[in-house]
Protein backbone atom coordinates (compact mmCIF):
# COMPACT_ATOMS: atom_id res chain seq x y z
CA UNK A 1 0.00 0.00 0.00
CA UNK A 2 2.63 2.34 1.05
CA UNK A 3 4.87 1.64 -3.03
CA UNK A 4 1.30 2.63 -4.51
CA UNK A 5 0.47 5.63 -2.66
CA UNK A 6 4.18 6.88 -3.12
CA UNK A 7 4.19 6.26 -6.71
CA UNK A 8 0.57 7.93 -7.02
CA UNK A 9 2.13 11.20 -5.71
CA UNK A 10 5.57 10.87 -7.84
CA UNK A 11 3.27 10.48 -10.96
CA UNK A 12 1.04 13.67 -9.78
CA UNK A 13 4.43 15.62 -9.30
CA UNK A 14 5.45 14.60 -12.30
CA UNK A 15 2.51 15.34 -14.60
CA UNK A 16 2.55 18.38 -13.41
CA UNK A 17 6.12 19.23 -14.12
CA UNK A 18 5.83 20.77 -17.82
CA UNK A 19 6.10 19.60 -21.24
CA UNK A 20 7.74 15.81 -20.80
CA UNK A 21 4.77 14.64 -19.15
CA UNK A 22 4.24 11.97 -22.04
CA UNK A 23 7.26 10.24 -21.43
CA UNK A 24 6.58 10.31 -17.20
CA UNK A 25 2.88 8.81 -18.38
CA UNK A 26 4.72 6.36 -20.32
CA UNK A 27 7.03 5.04 -17.48
CA UNK A 28 4.57 5.34 -14.98
CA UNK A 29 2.30 2.63 -17.39
CA UNK A 30 5.15 0.84 -18.07
CA UNK A 31 5.39 1.32 -21.44
CA UNK A 32 9.08 0.76 -21.61
CA UNK A 33 9.16 1.26 -25.66
CA UNK A 34 7.78 4.35 -25.50
CA UNK A 35 10.20 5.74 -23.10
CA UNK A 36 12.88 4.72 -25.10
CA UNK A 37 11.76 6.66 -28.17
CA UNK A 38 10.85 9.54 -25.99
CA UNK A 39 14.66 9.74 -24.57
CA UNK A 40 16.10 9.32 -28.48
CA UNK A 41 13.70 11.69 -29.61
CA UNK A 42 15.70 13.91 -26.41
CA UNK A 43 13.04 14.39 -24.18
CA UNK A 44 13.76 17.02 -21.91
CA UNK A 45 13.91 15.40 -18.25
CA UNK A 46 15.14 18.71 -16.45
CA UNK A 47 11.47 19.90 -15.81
Amino acid sequence: MKHLLLTTIVAVVLVGCGESDDIWTAAMSGNIEAVKQHLAAGANLGQ
